[in-house]
């Protein structure tokens, strides 16, 4: 009971952040002291629960937009059903997740999409079951949606001589909400505790964080993402709130994923023409410190840009740039430097203009159509190089890139629903890490939030394969996935080999002779097929059986596991066991 205590307490000190933060960014302060009051005893009762999450509903309900601009799911299974219609699309930017549901229905209609699922029953409980929101409410220019949010199964792995029954047990509730035409928001919240194969288990004991939640304790932890969003008009759309943001077209992102807790943010984007801008302002944390109270852990901040030009109706090209930078510096408090507030792209001189030390990324992306069916995509990350060391060719350690290219078809050999995507991700040792001085123990401004990396999940120095295949007819989803990764670990505890993005890389033993997956070499092979019945598509609640394989092989010894799981969910977010 006191970890569910603690961890909720870290939870709703996040949603007192993340008010303060949005607050801070507009210079309103008109209302911080009252909704603050929430928050100032340091252990929170059950009781005290109730009087945060009902403001947070009634903002949510009573500023949200008849609109229905919410954010349309991302989670991969369910997504299924509508993503061929834009991703072929000529002028849809399929680059920038989530999608807004306007934008989603300019393209393809997700209330036709569910009407041609629904079922025809003459019983109201199987109607509410198989093709209702449990609470759909319409009052005059307002509409509410409340819908549960449940993951509840079981499965066995077999790893070496050892049989482990594993369990996903989480419980939540789901809110949507519209006024008129500029406003909507959304709030979830889920509870969780469930017990994970063993080698996802043991990173979230080692890391306290993993697989898109919050802080991870004793096997127990919350997820929660809200915003509330504001459309101006057919141009602009600004959105405040907690949540992720994913920038590819890819099964990996080399830019931004989902792969790690939600983080408080503010974006602004504009759609004019054949472009799409995005101006994602954001709150991280460096969980290290505090032993898990939130209170304790470091901040940093990060403004990230992506501009995505649809040149032509087959030709996609974005540019991408991100700036990472410490809430502290010592006994300083910087704050959000005021100077990474402009929205207009172009971080990198701004950054040597200032002499700062702040960690920067920039990169490209391209997206090619061919019949407009298959597609071929790519991006290239760059954190820092110099060309001439690059042409010499002496494994420079600052010679620090990724690259992903990668092709999708839909459709495939004419079968409707067929779908098949294969990629490769490529990522230099000590890419997204960052100096720390071990003496001031500053927050760390590497390229992570929750001890978790921010793009590809395992990090840098690493050569990864993988291909898919899926099947969707009707309600039932059909996926199978294999990832091969060559990872390169470090074989020192006093040195860097730049695998670890959490570690700095000033901890590096040498200056030239890094390839990449050098180091403790290891093999990852990951292998899963799953089998999706969509319950319900209002709810996204879907029935699903999973069978999964994992090799792990290194020097120090060989690893394999098998795991079978099965169970009723809400898909909500993407876990990521092939790691």
């Amino acid at each position: 009971m006191p970890q569910i205590t603690q961890i909720f307490t870290n939870s709703f000190s996040q949603i007192k952040f993340v008010i303060n933060f949005i607050l801070q960014a507009f210079s309103v302060n008109l209302i911080c002291v009252n909704l603050c009051n929430l928050w100032q005893k340091k252990h929170v009762a059950i009781y005290g629960y109730t009087k945060i999450i009902l403001p947070l509903v009634f903002i949510a309900s009573t500023f949200s937009g008849w609109a229905q601009n919410y954010n349309v799911t991302q989670q991969r299974t369910v997504e299924h059903l509508f993503i061929k219609s834009l991703d072929t699309s000529s002028n849809f930017h399929s680059g920038i997740k989530p999608f807004a549901n306007k934008e989603v229905n300019q393209v393809v209609s997700i209330d036709t999409l569910s009407s041609g699922l629904k079922y025809n029953v003459q019983s109201s409980l199987a109607n509410q079951i198989f093709n209702e929101n449990l609470v759909d409410a319409e009052k005059g220019n307002f509409k509410l949606l409340i819908n549960p949010l449940i993951n509840a199964g079981s499965g066995i792995e077999k790893i070496s001589n050892r049989t482990v029954t594993l369990s996903e047990i989480a419980f939540g509730l789901s809110l949507k909400s519209a006024y008129k035409t500029k406003w909507s928001g959304e709030f979830d919240f889920l509870a969780d505790n469930s017990q994970y194969p063993i080698h996802i288990d043991n990173l979230l004991k080692t890391q306290h964080a993993g697989q898109g939640y919050g802080y991870t304790k004793d096997q127990q932890a919350m997820y929660f993402q809200g915003n509330l969003t504001f459309t101006a008009d057919d141009v602009f759309t600004f959105q405040a709130g907690i949540g992720k943001n994913i920038i590819g077209e890819g099964y990996r992102s080399l830019f931004l994923s989902d792969y790690a807790n939600s983080y408080p943010y503010f974006k602004a984007t504009a759609t004019i023409w054949k472009l799409k801008y995005m101006a994602l302002y954001t709150n991280f944390q460096d969980i290290r410190f505090g032993k898990g109270n939130f209170s304790d852990f470091r901040h940093k901040f990060s403004t990230i840009h992506y501009l995505s030009l649809n040149a032509t109706k087959w030709l996609n090209i974005g540019f991408f740039e991100s700036i990472v930078f410490q809430a502290q510096e010592g006994n300083f408090y910087r704050g959000y430097e005021l100077s990474y507030l402009n929205p207009i792209i172009f971080l990198r001189p701004m950054e040597y203009h200032q002499g700062s030390a702040d960690n920067a990324l920039m990169g490209g992306s391209i997206k090619i159509k061919v019949k407009k069916k298959n597609i071929f995509y790519g991006q290239l990350l760059l954190d820092e190089f110099l060309l001439a060391e690059i042409r010499a060719n002496r494994g420079w350690w600052a010679n620090k890139y990724g690259y992903q290219f990668g092709v999708k078809a839909y459709d495939f050999v004419g079968i409707n629903g067929l779908k098949i995507q294969a990629e490769l991700n490529t990522v230099r040792p000590f890419t997204y890490s960052y100096f720390e001085n071990p003496s001031t123990m500053n927050t760390l401004q590497n390229y992570g939030h929750y001890n978790a990396p921010l793009a590809h999940p395992l990090g840098a120095n690493f050569n990864e394969v993988l291909g898919g295949i899926s099947f969707h007819k009707k309600r039932w989803i059909f996926e199978a996935m294999s990832t091969y990764a060559k990872v390169g670990l470090d074989s020192s505890v006093n040195f860097s080999i730049g695998q670890n993005i959490y570690q700095p890389y000033n901890e590096r033993e040498k200056e030239y002779g890094y390839i990449t997956g050098g180091g403790i070499n290891t093999t990852i092979l990951n292998n899963s097929f799953k089998v999706s019945y969509v319950l319900n598509p209002k709810m996204q609640t879907i029935i699903q059986l999973g069978i999964s394989n994992r090799t792990y092989q290194n020097k120090y010894g060989n690893e394999s596991s098998n795991w079978i799981t099965f169970g009723i969910k809400t898909a909500l977010i993407n876990q990521y066991f092939d790691i």
